[in-house]
């Protein structure tokens, strides 16, 4: 049948062939991708659909033992040990299989036993009773009659000797102090006492103007002075004992003493001057101090600084004689550390030095030429390192804790176990928690029990660790937890396991990203071993850390323990969609208002230029005039149906596009 010329035609007259496309307010178009319009063809083969696009990536676990990435659900992080230290801010496990056991600060608490963590032993005032002894000590561990002790000299020119009388201070009840009495009358603050050593039968003991040397289990007046001099630096001056020689320091010279069980004068008045003996150490600055000594495998070393200049120095032993003696000549620099850092103290053990300084601790290895290796500082503080003691595998190092009262603590150093990258774990350790400020100056090992030298205000002492006692509390931040990403998530759950008492408790804090800190619950008998909600901090965040504190109900028990942790949370992320769109593309098509649009080649060529859009991977700007939306997505598939065929007016491509997109 003819059309009636009142009809419309099938065809736009106002497009000509050639025409790469049509305006967007020239044709009814559903849709549009980066100006590409289009009409939907929805049917039940070619819906219109929206689905949520897959957020979370199946793992593959290729670990030696089944893991927390093997379970599905939730994202899990879980902690069963503490023994490898403090010191990791961020949990990244994929990176260092070490963190897995790491934490980021505790005071208060041991971690060294594997599996758990658990209440230190308390303090108290070994020396003097309440605090109240006058100026600075100084100190060294000796044995009296098979009773180890201390021979302590302070800044008023006091010498005395010290033992643990149990759990009470050594000048109450059932202790004994012993007061050198050669040194109970004349030596006064005029000579304070600025370092002590001991061979183990005797003590020698330098104040600023000699020597003294005096048997550790004599009970008269058997002080003597070895060596003088009119002016020791009461700041710097040291004396030690190692390798079977005494060495003292004095400006910039380390003398070797021979002989020093000879009695040469009983004052400081007569004898011979210590700066008189030509086997020494002359450091080329005269400037220079000496700091410490300490006796190595094969070579002693020696530590000194000058302004904000640190070295130390390696003294060998000459065995071209009949007899091997000490060579003082032949000392040489090995190891200057970075400008500003100034060593403190060092002390060798298992084949290692370490190094105490005004910025921490760093543990240098030692060849078998005496030259070292050191490495980063592995314990960094702002407060200084001042002295070590050892005890098995392990290097007890003297500082300050900061806190809204700094107070002197001791950091346990492991130097059994060193990690892949050549540090080892370190956490603060022994603690005295005072009232007011104190800084820790010095530690020694009594009876397999610690003792940390302090200065608080003007009074030196002695705290000594506590038998029996536990502290009242501890506590320990973990690293941040991220799951190796820095994608929001929504932390929901924390269970925790552990020994617990009556009376007892582990408290539980949240810390979020910005480092502000919420109190969330206190577990006890009833809710260990459960999943508790983590209500705070409220909503979606990139990491959280947690604080655990231990409180106990008995001093004398051994409860409360942290045994393990389990944080669970889901990812946060911000679901996208995937919207698949039924796109008609033929030469010739109609829109809702019956328009009649197209020309010859118009199927192909948008075709094309759709799959070009898609080859780029770039975003592309879609617009639904159906619901209003408008949004930037990235063309995920696309699926051509052919629905023509060719034909003298059509090459037959036309059909329906089916095209996925990414709405972000």
């Amino acid at each position: 049948m003819a059309q009636d010329i009142t009809e419309d035609l099938n065809i736009d007259l106002s497009a000509t062939a050639g025409e790469t496309g049509f305006t967007l307010d020239q044709v009814a178009y559903d849709v549009s991708i980066n100006n590409l319009g289009f009409v939907l063809k929805s049917n039940s083969d070619s819906p219109y659909r929206r689905e949520t696009a897959q957020y979370k990536k199946d793992q593959f676990d290729n670990s030696n033992e089944p893991g927390e990435q093997t379970l599905t659900g939730w994202w899990l992080r879980s902690q069963t040990s503490w023994h490898h230290g403090a010191g990791i801010r961020y949990y990244e496990p994929a990176v260092d299989d070490n963190n897995k056991y790491k934490f980021y600060d505790s005071r208060g608490v041991d971690v060294w036993t594997q599996g758990e963590i658990g209440l230190l032993k308390d303090s108290f005032h070994l020396y003097p009773t309440t605090g109240t002894a006058a100026g600075q000590i100084v100190a060294t561990a000796a044995s009296s009659n098979g009773t180890q002790c201390m021979v302590i000299g302070d800044s008023v020119g006091a010498l005395r000797r010290v033992s643990y009388n149990g759990n009470l201070p050594a000048n109450t009840v059932g202790g004994t102090i012993y007061n050198y009495s050669s040194l109970a009358t004349g030596h006064t603050s005029s000579n304070p006492f600025v370092s002590i050593t001991t061979d183990g039968t005797y003590y020698y003991a330098m104040c600023s103007g000699a020597i003294h040397r005096g048997s550790i289990d004599g009970t008269t007046s058997a002080d003597v002075v070895i060596k003088r001099d009119t002016n020791f630096n009461i700041n710097n001056s040291i004396i030690k004992y190692t390798k079977g020689y005494l060495l003292a320091s004095h400006e910039n010279g380390i003398y070797s003493i021979p002989n020093p069980s000879t009695t040469n004068s009983v004052n400081h008045n007569s004898g011979a001057q210590l700066t008189a003996l030509n086997n020494k150490v002359t450091h080329p600055n005269d400037k220079w101090t000496w700091v410490s000594i300490a006796g190595g495998l094969s070579h002693i070393f020696a530590a000194g600084k000058a302004g904000g200049l640190s070295e130390i120095w390696k003294i060998p032993f000459d065995t071209g004689g009949a007899t091997i003696d000490i060579d003082m000549p032949q000392a040489s620099v090995v190891a200057q550390l970075p400008y500003s850092e100034t060593v403190n103290v060092i002390e060798s053990y298992l084949s290692y030095l370490v190094i105490g300084t005004n910025k921490g601790v760093r543990v240098a290895t030692v060849n078998v030429d005496g030259t070292i290796t050191y490495g980063p500082l592995l314990y960094s503080s702002d407060y200084p390192v001042t002295g070590f003691v050892t005890d098995g595998t392990y290097v007890y190092a003297s500082t300050t804790a900061p806190g809204a009262i700094d107070h002197a603590v001791i950091v346990r150093i492991d130097l059994g176990a060193p990690f892949e990258d050549g540090t080892f774990a370190y956490a603060y350790d022994f603690e005295y928690e005072s009232d007011e400020v104190s800084a820790g100056t010095g530690v020694f090992m009594i009876d397999d029990r610690l003792v940390i030298v302090t200065q608080e205000g003007a009074n030196g002492e002695l705290i000594g660790q506590h038998t029996t006692n536990r502290r009242a509390s501890g506590w320990l931040e973990t690293g941040y937890i991220r799951y190796g990403t820095v994608e929001p998530k929504h932390f929901k759950y924390l269970q925790t396991t552990g020994l617990i008492a009556e009376g007892d408790g582990i408290g539980i804090k949240t810390i979020d990203t910005s480092g502000a800190i919420y109190d969330l619950l206190s577990l006890d008998t009833n809710t260990l071993a459960q999943d508790v909600k983590l209500s705070k901090p409220i909503g979606k965040q990139e990491m959280i850390a947690l604080r655990f504190t231990l409180t106990n109900g008995s001093p004398v028990a051994s409860y409360p323990t942290l045994q393990s942790y389990q944080v669970k949370a889901v990812p946060a992320t911000p679901r996208q969609r995937l919207i698949q769109y039924p796109l008609s593309c033929f030469d010739t098509e109609m829109d809702k208002n019956n328009m009649v649009f197209g020309y010859n080649g118009r199927a192909y060529e948008t075709f094309s230029r759709l799959e070009e859009l898609e080859k780029s991977g770039d975003f592309v700007s879609v617009v639904d005039y159906r619901t209003g939306e408008s949004f930037d997505a990235i063309i995920e598939e696309i699926r051509f149906i052919s629905e023509s065929s060719a034909d003298k007016n059509s090459p037959g491509v036309g059909g329906t596009i089916l095209v996925t997109v990414r709405k972000y």
